[in-house]
Parts: C-alpha cells; structure tokens; sequence
C-alpha cells in the first residue's frame, strides 16, 4: 500500500496494555486502568510526548514521517488478576468507534501487552485485532508492539501485520521499541516492504530465564543471535518473547515472532524462529535468580555490610510485577523481629492502613493491623502493630528512572510508619517497586538504608540496583509462584514443561 505524497497519512494510535495473573482473586475494573493511566484523544498526545514509552516513541516518529495521528485510548494498569469483560468493552469500543468515524485510516498502530486475559477471553488482544482486522479488511496496515512478555498467540499473527516486542528486561527501551514499530509501518506505506509474520513455540511454558537481560546472561546472548539475522539481512525484526507463565492461554508461553518481506520470505523466518527456539528449550531451567528462604534472607541481613547502599530483599512471589498481591506478611513479620537499624519495609498494599494512619496525623501514634488483607493464604495475615506516623502523601509523582521515564506515576494515599527500628511504607495502590521516587514522596533516600525489603520481580533493578550493596530474591509464599504445578490451568497445551513429565513429548 503506497501513501501518497500529497496526502496526509491518517494513523489511528492506541494503547491497552495488562498483563493479568489468571488465578488472581482480583478483578481489574476500569477504574484500576484510572488509577495507572487511563487517557483519551489529543491528552494522549500532550501526556505521552517525550517520555520514554512506545506511545513516546510512536508520537515522535509520526512527527518524523508526517503523520496525522488519531489518538483514541491509553489504557495501562498494574499486574493484577483478569480484566473485567466491561473494561475490556469499554477500551475497545472506542477503537472501532473511530475506524468507522475515519473510513481514510492507512494505518492502525498498537501499544499492546500481550498477555492480558479477559474474563471468558482468554485472548483478547487476538480478539481486537480480529475486530479491527474485521472493519478495516486488507487495506488497512495493523501493527503493535508487545510486551517480552507476551503470550504471542496464532490470532494475534493472524490479524496484524507487524508485530515487535521489547528486547530488555526491564523494560528500558519501551521508546526504542514504539520507534521501530514505527519504521516499519513508515516502510510498509511506502512500499518498500511487504510485512510477513510467523510464531514459533515449542513444548515449555517456562523458559528464557523470564526474559531476564541484565549482565551476561542467556537471554542477552539470544538477542545478540536475533540481532546477527536482522544484519545479514534473512529476516527484518526477531522478537524473543519469554511469555508470562500466569497466563491462561492455549499459546502460553515462550516463542520467537519473526517479521519477514512477503510470503517468499517464509521458509527463512521459520527456520529463524526454530533454530532460536530450540536454542531457548534447551536450557529453559536456567535462571539468573535463585530464591531465597526467609530465614536465609535474614541471616544475610545479619552480616556486616561490606559496602555502601542498602541489601535490597525482592519479596520476588508477591511482586505485583508478576500479579502479587503486594500485601504478604512473612517477610515483614521476620524483620520487625529483628529489628535491624535502617530497615524499610515497602510499598505494602494497605489503603486501610494508610486511610487510618492520615487520619491519625505525622507524629502521632496509631495501632494497625498490617497488610496481609487480599488473601491470608498467600504469604500470610494482617501484622498487628503500633507505630509512629513519620509522614503521609499523596503519593503522586513523575518517573525519573530509566523505565517509563517521564510519565505521571502515584503510589496513591501513603505513608511512612515508625515501629522501633523498622520502618513500613502502606500504599493505596497496588503497584510494583519501580524506582527512588516512590520513596521520595515520604522523604526517605533509599540510598542511605541498611536494608530495603520490596516488592519486586524485575523491574526496579533498572533504578535501585545500582545504589544498593547487593539484591537477595526471597520467596515468601505468594501468589506469583514458583512451582507452576500447584496452578489449575485450563486452557494451555498439554503434555507441556514443567507441568508433565518431558517423557511425554519429544525434547
């Protein structure tokens, strides 16, 4: 499809992007999108220009190229459980709305995730690009960038026409990724490519250590490998998609999406994804992180410090990065016991307390029961404890770290709890650690801390593992588990690793 010179390219820009933990006993509503990022129209383009996002990244390209954008909906929200079918509604008509309101559309451009999963859908971003696809016929270029975490289904190849993911974990070039989704549609319009897609998986729902590109590791070698193909010029654009193991989907799980030029590029993007494949299935148990018991994460904190910087403790299996509930207790429980100088304990998930601790007012004390309060079976109870409140907030700030940089973020209603030694952040929302700012609206300089207990999975590494003398990643029971045979999936493929036996399927 060639644009025509004299004629503005007419975009339509969107982004509905959740990653959902299918056995969460959470919802996400609407109003859960509100709380992360919920924009519609020209604010799209007035918030999200100069960050570094995909739609950051989409804006300045189509500035670049010319491009008339039609900006329709942002919609993220934090890991949590399924998507409410009437949020999923309610995102998605607006989408097709404007494609019948702008019949010239060239082109449909998508910030996606890839691994949301909507209440009786398990794949609705297949499910929206089939409606577009369904309004728009052949004529229309469809493209989306992907979480590396997406569970990259055969309907999502089916309908776009391009596709790329993010290649670090964390996430850091969300810009770069928009950018160069955007460079291929630009090519497309002109012409000068004529995108083809294929998907490969084989038998894991686990592997490519979670994605994981700090340092030299598995995955950074992997990319190195996609990036040499992309060189020689056999394919376009690899994407290495590790998938997201909470997700309930017939094609969760780990594959390799490879963008070709035309169909007669069809047999080299197979042989691509295999051979990258079969690399990834082969050693799908290594990881980078090894979990560490309670006790033993306690026992590390005893130790004399050997360097500046707090000990970071991950609470990894409740970090909302991974649909945690970010509330458990154990780990808290252990180092108010101890009682260690220069510990926090944060961002807990407790409105409740942090509702109660404002009301009680900065300097005065108050008896709470802690967190523990979405689910008592994982990763225990409400703490009960009196402490002194040292500050409160509203818990709104802007992104300086390197992931999402310059976006709005908020914590939401906090504070900042005294009980002897320790130190506890309550938050009304349920987010991930991500960054110093979501300690700087409480005043507190994470740098000058013994010990930083967490919840976390990957993410804030970008921003806080630099400044701290060491990361230990606890396993404290949540619902982000370890062991994927304790999860009642229904809809993936079987016999499938680690849930059967290998013997069961060739290796």
């Amino acid at each position: 499809m060639m644009a025509s010179p004299s004629i503005s390219t007419k975009v339509l820009v969107a982004r509905m992007s959740h990653e959902s933990h299918a056995f969460s006993c959470l919802r996400t509503t609407l109003a859960e999108f509100g709380r992360e990022e919920l924009l519609f129209g020209n604010d799209i383009l007035e918030r999200m220009a100069g960050t570094r996002t995909e739609l950051g990244g989409i804006i300045q390209s189509a500035q670049e190229y010319g491009w008339e954008l039609v900006p329709v909906v942002s919609a993220c929200a934090s890991t949590s459980g399924p998507v409410t079918r009437a949020a999923y509604d309610a995102l998605t008509e607006p989408i097709l709305r404007a494609l019948a309101e702008h019949p010239d559309i060239q082109a449909v451009v998508l910030s996606l995730h890839g691994a949301m999963f909507v209440e009786g859908l398990p794949d609705p971003e297949g499910d929206l690009l089939f409606r577009i696809r369904q309004q728009t016929g052949q004529n229309v270029i469809v493209a989306g960038s992907l979480d590396l975490h997406a569970n990259v289904t055969d309907a999502m190849v089916r309908y776009a026409d391009i596709l790329t993911s993010y290649r670090t974990t964390p996430h850091t070039d969300q810009f770069e990724t928009g950018r160069r989704l955007s460079a291929w549609v630009h090519r497309t319009l002109q012409g000068a490519i004529r995108p083809y897609l294929c998907v490969v998986r084989s038998a894991t729902i686990a592997a490519m250590d979670l994605g994981r590109t700090l340092g030299d590791t598995p995955m950074t070698r992997l990319q190195a490998r996609a990036r040499e193909y992309e060189a020689q010029g056999a394919v376009l654009d690899v994407s290495l998609n590790a998938g997201y193991y909470m997700g309930d989907v017939f094609e969760a799980g780990p594959s390799v999406l490879v963008l070709g030029n035309g169909p007669a590029s069809a047999e080299q993007c197979l042989a691509v994804a295999n051979e990258l494949m079969d690399d990834a299935f082969s050693w799908r148990d290594q990881t980078t992180v090894q979990l560490q018991s309670i006790d033993a994460a306690m026992a590390l904190c005893r130790e004399p410090a050997q360097s500046k910087g707090p000990l970071i403790l991950a609470d990894y299996t409740d970090g909302p990065g991974g649909g945690g509930y970010g509330d458990a207790t154990r780990l808290l429980q252990a180092l108010v016991d101890a009682n260690l100088p220069g510990t926090l304990v944060g961002l807990l998930y407790d409105p409740e307390s942090a509702r109660q601790a404002v009301a009680a007012g900065v300097g005065n004390e108050v008896e709470l029961r802690i967190a523990g309060k979405t689910d008592a079976n994982f990763g225990g109870g409400p703490v009960p404890l009196r402490v002194r409140v040292v500050a409160v907030s509203d818990g709104r700030f802007k992104r300086t770290g390197p992931f999402k940089t310059g976006t709005p973020a908020s914590i939401g209603t906090s504070a900042l709890l005294q009980h002897g030694e320790v130190q506890i952040i309550v938050a009304s929302n349920r987010v991930q650690a991500e960054e110093r700012g979501q300690y700087r609206v409480l005043g507190v300089d994470v740098e000058q801390l013994n010990i930083l207990a967490l919840k976390g999975i990957n993410h804030f590494r970008a921003d806080l593992e630099s400044v701290s003398r060491g990361v230990v990643f606890v396993e404290s029971g949540g619902i982000h588990v370890t062991n994927l045979r304790t999860l009642p999936y229904r809809n993936v493929r079987r016999p499938i690793w680690p849930l059967d036996d290998e013997a069961l399927f060739n290796s």
